[in-house]
């Protein structure tokens, strides 16, 4: 009879935690509009996707070209993508230029770029608007620009790579499994599952290091560097949170808004350890934040410290939580190396930005309880619920 009773009291309380776990995500699909496209279906066997068809990247360029203005709320690069192709009505979770960069179950690496592809380097991302051009659109230093991939500054960061958006066949989800609510744009497109179509590759000519022209005076150009091979597969496994982030290349000193744009890469890239690992039991105090500002930069010979203003949200820590608000001054370490400028992340704690932290710890959340464990393993899997489950419910609260 009491194992009876255990039972039944473990499902009632799994069934509450599902229903906790329901309320977070659409919570949060509503307040951020971060729907996002299952990434099960792309795994499916037989590979239930296709490839964005060309039309489709146009859509998606037209939708980047017509905002004049930072999306509200998007302090860096991959924010922005991210809101462009929402706004398209392209949807994909949130995934940080490093992430992208490495591989993303949304996305195929291509080795010839079209209209509409994502274009990454270690630390950033934009959209491709002409490939004959090497235009690609993006948030640098200076606001929204349109820019070309063979030009000295972006040669001088690498080569970068192209990928292509997954359009998924057996439906959009998010990715808790739970159909959020459709986004209310006008630019929402409804699209056909449809043959890839690839367009033929431009005439190449000799790159131009000269500075970036007007988009008539450009020469086609294909010619950048050996092409990489198409692998439309799984992530690169093997990932790791990176350590820095060039800022600046050559001798030029970081702006603050170059350093505010990295340290929030930075941030964004550091997410990724929620999404597995027990936040209150990790290596290094966790600080999860809901904005910062560089207030000062100082800068001598080739180190230098940024002087931030951080507006915490938790700190965790020794298995303990903090959960009162605060305003930190945090000195973020600059230095210059051959490459050029960098950010170089904290040695005594790890920052996430509060809306990254949500995103991986629901991801989790909804992972444990889709889990199968054995008996003996129940009970710490249910505390880990718990502490998950409460954790996003302070996250998601209201000032």
């Amino acid at each position: 009879m009491i194992r009876e009773m255990e039972t039944k009291s473990r499902s009632q309380w799994t069934l509450g935690l599902s229903l906790v776990l329901c309320l977070i995500w659409f919570c949060f699909a509503g307040v951020k509009g971060a729907n996002a496209q299952s990434t099960a279906a792309a795994n499916q066997p037989g590979r239930n996707f296709r490839l964005m068809t060309a039309a489709e990247g146009r859509e998606i360029v037209n939708a980047a070209l017509e905002q004049d203005q930072v999306p509200s709320g998007a302090q860096d690069c991959s924010h922005v993508v991210h809101e462009f192709y929402l706004n398209a009505g392209f949807e994909y979770p949130y995934a940080s230029s490093f992430e992208i960069y490495t591989g993303n179950e949304n996305f195929a690496r291509v080795k010839t770029p079209r209209a509409g592809d994502l274009i990454a380097w270690p630390g950033h991302v934009g959209i491709v608007v002409n490939p004959v051009e090497h235009s690609f659109h993006s948030l640098v230093s200076t606001g929204l620009e349109t820019q070309y991939y063979d030009g000295p500054y972006w040669k001088s960061r690498g080569r970068p790579r192209f990928y292509r958006y997954k359009v998924a066949g057996a439906g959009i989800l998010s990715a808790g499994k739970i159909l959020p609510p459709q986004r209310n744009s006008n630019t929402m497109k409804q699209r056909r599952v449809a043959a890839v179509i690839e367009e033929p590759s431009p005439t190449a000519s000799v790159a131009s290091n000269r500075p970036p022209k007007s988009m008539s005076e450009r020469t086609a150009n294909n010619n950048y560097g050996p092409q990489v091979s198409e692998t439309p597969d799984a992530p690169d496994a093997t990932a790791e949170i990176p350590s820095s982030i060039i800022i600046a290349t050559g001798n030029k000193q970081p702006t603050r808004g170059e350093i505010a744009e990295g340290i929030s890469e930075l941030g964004n890239a550091s997410g990724s350890t929620l999404r597995s690992n027990d936040p209150v039991e990790l290596q290094l105090p966790l600080v999860i934040f809901e904005r910062f500002e560089v207030e000062k930069v100082e800068i001598k010979r080739d180190h230098g410290w940024a002087h931030l203003k951080v507006a915490t949200r938790v700190f965790l820590a020794g298995g303990g939580m903090d959960s009162k608000r605060r305003n930190e001054k945090v000195r973020w370490e600059l230095r210059r190396t051959e490459s050029g400028w960098e950010a170089v992340m904290p040695a005594d704690r790890i920052y996430v930005p509060q809306d990254v932290a949500v995103r991986n710890l629901a991801a989790q959340l909804a992972g444990l309880t889709e889990r199968d464990d054995s008996s003996s393993n129940q009970d710490a899997m249910l505390r880990r619920e718990s502490q998950l489950a409460n954790l996003l419910s302070l996250l998601l609260q209201s000032k």
